[in-house]
């Protein structure tokens, strides 16, 4: 397998698992990692694969998906917290700010234990 065909392979695993698991319509994703819905669709189809920039807001959306079923007692868990207002993100909720497209944020949030 190429470079080219394992960026495609993560890039389709990130975007099944927000698509799944998150529920996020084509939009939401596209608006979480702040590319255009075309680019979004040029990834699933295997047409193109993220560019550097872009690529490490995948890997971010990958780490997400880590924390939310590795760092609460449940994957449940993790998924209700993204519903709850949380005072390191100025008492929004982390999955607006995800929707904002500030995963950094909602990352650093709970990794400096400010969502409890």
């Amino acid at each position: 397998m190429n470079r080219a065909q394992l960026e495609q392979e993560f890039a389709g695993a990130a975007l099944s698992w927000a698509t799944e698991e998150l529920e996020w319509s084509e939009p939401e994703i596209s608006q979480a990692l702040g590319v255009d819905r075309k680019t979004l669709h040029r990834w699933r189809t295997r047409e193109s694969v993220p560019a550097p920039e872009q690529r490490k807001r995948v890997e971010k959306l990958s780490q997400l998906k880590w924390l939310l079923e590795n760092a609460f007692r449940t994957p449940e868990i993790g998924k209700r917290w993204l519903y709850r207002s949380v005072p390191g993100l100025a008492g929004k909720t982390p999955i607006a700010a995800l929707l904002a497209g500030d995963i950094d944020a909602v990352l650093a949030t709970h990794v400096s234990g400010a969502y409890v």
